[in-house]
């Protein structure tokens, strides 16, 4: 049994029914019988409605005729607080050797779930968020796995608004993510969004159609989530998952989901606890062939307690808190080519586009940040995008002298 107080077993005769099976939870787990909802879906256990789970809702039907044999893995959620009583263990320290002050740390660290996250919602631009899932599930076939950073507002609140995805470069495999961050890109993105009073508020983060996971992150993806969100400085960062899922009917759809990682999950990347190598210098996460992290677990390099056992490895179901996902129209388009993909944007691309919406204010023709981003690879930032950029966000005339530049870089008579 799964839950959110970590992985536990239970043994019932072979012939029990999804009764007797509730029944000895009670028993044993002190989970009351009524409390119990049980799946065979692992995101029961961050699921808002658990009632809509219901495939182990037959309580006469025995476990065989419900495919549950020896060794099957069930997900339990219950509302009812409980203590887990943590296992005696020996005391396997040489005789004569003194503990330091990181074991004794590291005996001390209980990894619990967090109950609230720093972001009460997150709100997606539906078309932003269209075109960057279309790419992934039309264009790659959700074969590899891919990212994108969000860039929005957060109100006081802590309610996340994203308004655009950028993509930086990166090289993706079915189980692996390379980022290949190109400085002064970033700087021009951050210029960009600035102007536009936005800012970094979360990642973008995919799971390969080939992985047959059962997880919300891999270790790899929760410590480069952690990373980002301990440099971003911002306690509603936000993290989105898009990946395939499957309907009742076995119709596949495409699900998109939105967490945060628990701040003592950013203790233990700060902290240096997600190193698997002690003694040495922290290597780039990113970096391909250096993870060990077996798939919905994070190793860490020294013991933690998890549902009252020692261990060095973590569910990472315990490091994440479920947000709410919400969709609004934001204040940008997203017609133009996106940077960094398969086919890169050209100098045509921007010559169509002005082409396509001439029936426009030409404020509005630019108001698309991908656009905006590759005006800026050929235009001043400090000058000529800070005036371009306040037309959009005024929605003011652009001077006929910039009108005449755009259009001599799309090769516009």
């Amino acid at each position: 049994l799964r839950s959110r107080d970590g992985t536990e077993r239970i043994e019932v005769p072979n012939n029990a029914t999804l009764d007797d099976l509730k029944r000895t939870i009670a028993s044993n787990l002190d989970v009351p019988f009524e409390q119990q909802t049980l799946s065979l879906n692992q995101s029961l256990l961050m699921s808002k409605n658990p009632d809509a789970y219901t495939d182990l809702k037959d309580g006469g039907r025995s476990l065989k005729g419900l495919g549950l044999s020896h060794g099957a893995l069930v997900y339990m959620k219950y509302d009812v607080e409980r203590t887990v009583v943590p296992l005696v263990r020996v005391n396997n320290i040489p005789f004569g050797k003194k503990m330091t002050v990181d074991d004794l740390l590291a005996k001390q660290t209980r990894i619990e779930p967090q109950e609230k996250p720093h972001c009460l919602s997150c709100s997606l631009d539906g078309h932003a968020a269209n075109v960057f899932q279309s790419y992934v599930r039309d264009m790659l076939g959700f074969a590899v796995q891919r990212c994108g950073f969000m860039y929005g507002e957060t109100d006081p609140e802590g309610n996340v608004k994203v308004h655009f995805i950028y993509e930086p470069p990166q090289e993706g495999t079915p189980d692996d993510l390379v980022l290949m961050r190109n400085e002064r890109e970033e700087e021009r993105v951050i210029f960009l969004a600035s102007q536009l009073g936005l800012q970094w508020v979360g990642i973008v983060l995919t799971h390969s159609d080939s992985d047959e996971h059962e997880y919300n992150l891999s270790g790899k993806q929760v410590k480069i989530v952690a990373e980002m969100q301990a440099s971003a400085a911002n306690e509603a960062f936000i993290t989105a998952v898009v990946m395939m899922a499957e309907s009742e009917e076995g119709e596949k759809f495409v699900n998109i989901e939105a967490f945060q990682v628990s701040d003592q999950c950013l203790m233990l990347w700060r902290d240096g606890w997600m190193e698997l190598e002690e003694g040495k210098e922290r290597k780039d996460i990113h970096e391909k062939g250096k993870e060990n992290d077996d798939d919905g677990m994070l190793q860490v390099n020294k013991d933690v307690i998890v549902a009252g056992k020692d261990t060095r490895k973590i569910d990472t179901d315990f490091l994440l808190i479920a947000v709410p996902i919400l969709e609004h129209k934001g204040m940008l388009s997203h017609n133009f080519p996106v940077e960094n993909r398969v086919i890169a944007q050209t100098f045509l691309d921007l010559k169509q586009h002005l082409q396509r919406t001439g029936n426009q204010a030409y404020c509005e023709r630019l108001a698309d940040f991908h656009l905006l981003l590759f005006l800026a690879q050929h235009l001043d930032l400090q000058t000529d995008m800070a005036l371009l950029l306040d037309a959009v966000v005024t929605k003011g005339a652009v001077a006929d002298g910039y009108r005449l530049i755009i259009d001599s870089i799309a090769g516009i008579n």
